[in-house]
C-alpha cells in the first residue's frame, strides 16, 4: 500500500492538487468485488487528493432486473455541483436487449440515457473551469446535456476568473489508432458539441477510451486550425489495463493534426497551469523517473493568440 515510489518526483516537485479520470475506472464489468479492490488500491492516493471522473463504457454496468444503467458508478461517487437526481434508463427496448446479451457489462457503443447525477457537471479549480461531459447519453441540440452545456458556457464561465477551460469526456473526438474508428458516440459528440467548444474557446478536451496517448494541434472540426485558436485534444487512455494497447495506428505516419502520439507505453498526463496565459503539459510513462517523460510542452492560452 502507499503511493508508488516512482510517482514521488512528480508529486514532490509541485504537489498534484486534483486528479481527473476520463472514464473506465475499475473495469469491474458487472463484478462488484472489482470496485472494492480498485478503491482499496486507490485509497492512499484519494485520501489526500480529490478525484473527479466521467463515465466510460466500462461503467455502463446495468441492473439485470430494472435495466437501469451506470448503477455502481452513480452509487459509488458523488461528483461536485450535481444538477439534480440521476435519470438513467436505456432509450429503447432494443438497447435493453443489447445490454442483456452483453451481461449488462461494457458496450463500447451505447446510445443510452444518463443525465444529471454524476453524468455531467462542472467545477472551478484554480484558474481552470473543468467541464465533465457524458459520452453515453444524448448530446444533440435540445438534449438536457447540450442545453446545460450551452447555458454554462454562455452565462457561467467567466474567463476573467478562469482563463482556462478544460472539457473531460470518455470517447475521443479524434483518434489516430485503430479500434474505435468513427465510433457512434464520438461522431455524434463531434457533430453536436464540437462547435460549442470552438465558439467558446475551450482550451483542452481530455478523453480516454483509446488505450494510447495522443496530443493534437489546435483543431476545428476534423482539421488542424491554422489560427491556432481551436481546442487541443488529449487522449490519456494508456494508464494500464488488461486489454492492453490498440492493435496499431490508422496510418503509419501521423496525421498532420497530430502533435504527439504513442501506442507502446503506459502513462499519465500532468497539467500545470502557471498563469492566465501559459500552461505546461507532460505525459509521463508509468514506472519511470523523470527521464520517463515522453512529452513535455509549454502551451499558450488560445485566448491570447
Amino acid at each position: 500500500r502507499g503511493t508508488p515510489s516512482w510517482w514521488s518526483p512528480f508529486f514532490n516537485e509541485r504537489p498534484i492538487t486534483t486528479i481527473l479520470i476520463a472514464g473506465d475506472l475499475s473495469y469491474a464489468d458487472a463484478e462488484p468485488q472489482r470496485w472494492d479492490r480498485w478503491l482499496d488500491l486507490m485509497e492512499p492516493l484519494l485520501s489526500s487528493t480529490p478525484m473527479q471522473s466521467v463515465p466510460g463504457n466500462h461503467e455502463v454496468e446495468c441492473d439485470n432486473t430494472t435495466g437501469d444503467v451506470f448503477v455502481p458508478y452513480e452509487n459509488t461517487f458523488y461528483n461536485p455541483n450535481r444538477i439534480g437526481p440521476p435519470d438513467t434508463q436505456p432509450v429503447a427496448e432494443e438497447q435493453r436487449l443489447t445490454l442483456k446479451r452483453q451481461s449488462c457489462r461494457f458496450p463500447s457503443i451505447f446510445l443510452g440515457h444518463y443525465n444529471f447525477g454524476n453524468a455531467f457537471y462542472s467545477f472551478i479549480h484554480g484558474l481552470v473551469h473543468v467541464i465533465a461531459l457524458n459520452s453515453y447519453t444524448d448530446t444533440g441540440i435540445g438534449s438536457p446535456q447540450y442545453t446545460w452545456l450551452e447555458k454554462l458556457l454562455e452565462t457561467e464561465v467567466d474567463r476573467e476568473v478562469t482563463p482556462w477551460v478544460l472539457v473531460m469526456l470518455h470517447c475521443p473526438l479524434h483518434t489516430s489508432v485503430s479500434g474505435h474508428i468513427n465510433g457512434t458516440n464520438s461522431v455524434l459528440m463531434l457533430e453536436n458539441m464540437e462547435p460549442l467548444f470552438v465558439q467558446y474557446g475551450i482550451n483542452f478536451v481530455v478523453s480516454g477510451h483509446d488505450h494510447s496517448y495522443l496530443r493534437t494541434h489546435p483543431m476545428v472540426g476534423t482539421e488542424r486550425d491554422p489560427t491556432g485558436k481551436g481546442p487541443i485534444y488529449l487522449t490519456l487512455g494508456a494508464g494500464g489495463n488488461r486489454e492492453q494497447h490498440p492493435a496499431g495506428f490508422i496510418h503509419d505516419e501521423p496525421e498532420d493534426w497530430v502533435a504527439k502520439r504513442d501506442n507502446m507505453e503506459y502513462g499519465f498526463g500532468k497539467l500545470y497551469v502557471a498563469n492566465a496565459t501559459h500552461a505546461r503539459f507532460r505525459w509521463v510513462r508509468d514506472g519511470t523517473t523523470q527521464e520517463g517523460v515522453n512529452d513535455d510542452v509549454w502551451l499558450q492560452n488560445q485566448l491570447y493568440k
